[in-house]
C-alpha cells in the first residue's frame, strides 16, 4: 500500500483529485447563480453535476496514465513496483521516487575513416563502469545501452525504454594523436541538456578527459563521485591502452576468431606496458574463454591461469582483476579457490555482472543448484538485457522443477537473443542458445533454424555443437545428439547436472562418452596439481 500510495503521489494523481474537486466545486457555484439569470433550464444544472461526476474517473485516469509537463503530454512509464511483482529481478537497484535513473548510450564514431568504433565504444563503457560505482545512481547495463547503438537517438523515447530519467550521449572524433570528444547530459522528461561540453585536446589527455566527464556528470546530477569510482586505468601508456580497448571490443563480439584476435591485442598492450593490470586481466578472460569453448590445447589455461594471477598481482584493488581470475578457476575446476576470489571481486564492485554470471556456472558445475540460481538472478538484476543468464536458468528451473518459471526464463532468454542479433548477427553462441530456449518453448521449426545459423557461423566450437546436441535431444533425436556431442570434448561436470541430456544417461554410446570424459578431466586435474606443486 505504501508503494501504490507513493505511485499516486508521483504520478500526481492525489494533486489532479484535489484541483478537481476545487474546480468542480467553483463551477457549481457559478452555474447555481449563472444558469438562472441567464433564462437558463434547471436541469441545465443538473446536467453541468453529472458531467464533473463522469469527468472525475476519468481525469483520475489520465493523470496516472500522462504526465503533463513543460515538454506537453506525454505517456507515463509504467512503475515497476506496481506493474512487475518481481521487480527486483530485473533491476540491480529497485526503485525509489528519489532515485537518478541514468543511461550511457554509445558513443558515436564521427573520426573521418569510421574506424575508432573501438575507442568510442571502449571511451562508452569506461564512463559507465565510473557511474555504476555511485550508489547514489542506478545505472542501466552495457546491454540495455549498447542495444541502442546505430540507431537515432530520440531520448525521450529511449529514457522511456530504458526507465531513466537521464540520458549521456556523445561523439568521438580521432585523427592522428588529436581527440574531439562532446559529451553531454540529458533531462529526458523535458528534453534539455543539464551539461555539455566538447574536449578538443591531443589523444595523451584520453584520461584526464574521462575523469573529468565523469566528476561533470556527477556534479550536475549531485551526486558525490568518490576517487574510486573513477576508471582504474592502471596505466598512463596511451598505446596500450588503445590496444587493450581494441582487445576488449574483439573479445566482446565472442567466437573463436575474435578471441585469437584479442588475445593479440591484450598481448600487444602487455608488451607496451608489463604494469597493465587490466589488459593482463582481459588476456586471461580470451585465453581462458577460447580453452572453454573451444577446447584448445593445455597451454591456454596455463597461459590464463599465469595471466590472471600477474592481473591480480598488479591490480589488487581492480575488480575487472578478480573476475578473470573466476573464469579461470571455474574453468579448471578449483572450486574453493574461486570463491575466495570471488567475494573480492563483488566487495570492489557489487554490481558485477561477470562475477556472479561466472560463479553461478561454478555451482551449476559442483551441482549446487539452488546457489546457482541465486548468482544467476542476481546476475540478471543486474544485467536484464543479458541473454545467456536466463537460458542457463532454465535447465535448473527445470532440474528443480519449477517448469513455469523455466518457460518464463526461456522467453525472456530468447527475446534477449532477437535483441542482441540485431545488432551481432554472425554471433553463433547467440544462435545456439536461443535454439535452447526455443525448443524448451515448443517452437522446434525455429529452434531448428537457428541450430542451422550456429552451426553456419562456427561449425568447429564447443558451444555450438553442444546447444546443436540439446535442441536435438529434446526433438527425439538421439543419434544426432550424440553426433554433435562426440564432436567436441565437453566438461563432464557441466553434463551431469544438465537436464537436457536425461534421455541420454543409459545409451552405451552416452556412457562411455562420459568415461572417457572423466579420464581425460582426472589426468589434467593431476597435471595441473603436478605443475603447481
Amino acid at each position: 500500500m505504501k508503494a501504490f500510495f507513493r505511485e499516486l503521489k508521483d504520478r500526481k494523481v492525489i494533486r489532479v483529485a484535489v484541483v478537481y474537486l476545487v474546480a468542480g466545486w467553483l463551477i457549481m457555484q457559478v452555474a447555481d447563480v449563472m444558469f438562472p439569470a441567464l433564462g437558463l433550464p434547471e436541469w441545465s444544472i443538473k446536467l453541468v453535476a453529472a458531467l464533473l461526476i463522469l469527468g472525475f474517473p476519468l481525469a483520475l485516469i489520465l493523470s496516472w496514465a500522462y504526465e503533463i509537463g513543460r515538454h506537453g503530454i506525454r505517456r507515463e512509464a509504467a512503475a515497476a513496483s506496481l506493474t512487475t511483482p518481481d521487480a527486483t529481478m530485473n533491476d540491480a537497484h529497485p526503485r525509489e521516487s528519489d532515485e537518478k535513473t541514468v543511461a550511457v548510450l554509445p558513443f558515436l564514431d564521427m573520426s573521418p575513416g569510421r574506424d575508432q568504433e573501438y575507442f568510442s565504444d571502449g571511451l562508452t563503457e569506461e564512463l559507465l563502469n565510473a557511474l555504476t560505482q555511485l550508489p547514489e545512481l542506478r545505472v542501466s547495463s552495457r546491454t540495455s545501452c549498447f542495444a541502442f547503438k546505430g540507431t537515432p537517438a530520440d531520448i525521450p523515447t529511449v529514457a522511456e525504454k530504458l526507465g531513466v530519467t537521464f540520458v549521456v550521449e556523445g561523439s568521438v572524433r580521432k585523427a592522428d594523436e588529436r581527440l574531439r570528444i562532446t559529451a553531454q547530459l540529458i533531462d529526458a522528461a523535458s528534453d534539455t541538456h543539464l551539461w555539455s561540453k566538447t574536449y578538443d585536446r591531443d589523444l595523451d589527455d584520453i584520461f584526464v578527459i574521462q575523469d573529468d566527464i565523469a566528476r561533470q556528470i556527477a556534479a550536475a546530477l549531485q551526486v558525490t563521485l568518490l576517487p574510486k569510482a573513477l576508471p582504474a586505468a592502471s596505466t598512463d601508456n596511451v598505446e596500450a591502452f588503445e590496444y587493450y580497448l581494441r582487445g576488449r571490443n574483439l573479445f566482446n563480439r565472442l567466437g573463436r576468431r575474435n578471441y585469437r584476435r584479442a588475445i593479440d591485442m591484450f598481448r600487444q598492450a602487455t608488451r607496451l606496458d608489463p604494469d597493465f593490470a587490466r589488459a593482463w586481466a582481459g588476456l586471461a578472460l580470451a585465453q581462458a574463454c577460447l580453452a572453454k569453448h573451444f577446447s584448445t590445447s593445455p597451454e591456454d589455461m596455463d597461459a590464463a591461469d599465469e595471466a590472471s594471477s600477474r592481473a591480480i598481482a598488479l591490480g589488487p584493488g581492480i575488480a575487472e582483476c578478480y573476475t578473470a581470475r573466476i573464469m579461470v578457476l571455474g574453468v579448471s575446476d578449483r572450486f574453493e579457490e574461486a570463491e575466495a576470489v570471488f567475494q573480492k571481486a563483488v566487495e570492489l564492485d557489487p554490481a558485477n555482472f561477470e562475477a556472479y554470471h561466472q560463479f553461478g556456472r561454478l555451482r551449476y558445475k559442483q551441482g549446487d543448484l539452488r546457489q546457482a540460481l541465486v548468482m544467476f538472478e542476481r546476475a540478471r538484476a543486474i544485467d536484464p538485457d543479458d541473454f545467456q543468464t536466463p537460458i542457463i536458468s532454465v535447465h535448473i528451473y527445470v532440474a528443480l522443477g519449477e517448469h513455469d518459471k523455466a518457460l518464463d526464463a526461456a522467453r525472456a532468454g530468447i527475446a534477449a537473443v532477437d535483441a542482441h542479433l540485431e545488432q551481432h548477427p554472425d554471433n553463433a553462441r547467440a544462435y545456439g542458445l536461443g535454439a535452447n530456449a526455443l525448443i524448451h518453448l515448443g517452437d522446434k521449426h525455429k529452434a531448428m533454424q537457428y541450430v542451422e545459423a550456429a552451426v553456419r557461423l562456427d561449425p568447429d566450437s564447443e558451444d555450438t555443437q553442444y546447444n546443436s546436441a540439446c535442441v536435438f535431444v529434446h526433438a527425439g533425436e538421439v543419434e544426432k545428439a550424440l553426433d554433435c556431442l562426440e564432436r567436441g570434448l565437453h566438461d563432464p561436470d557441466w553434463m551431469d547436472n544438465d537436464p537436457d541430456l536425461e534421455p541420454l544417461r543409459d545409451h552405451p554410446r552416452f556412457k562411455a562418452m562420459m568415461k572417457d570424459l572423466r579420464r581425460k578431466r582426472l589426468a589434467e586435474t593431476r597435471n595441473r596439481s603436478t605443475v603447481r606443486g
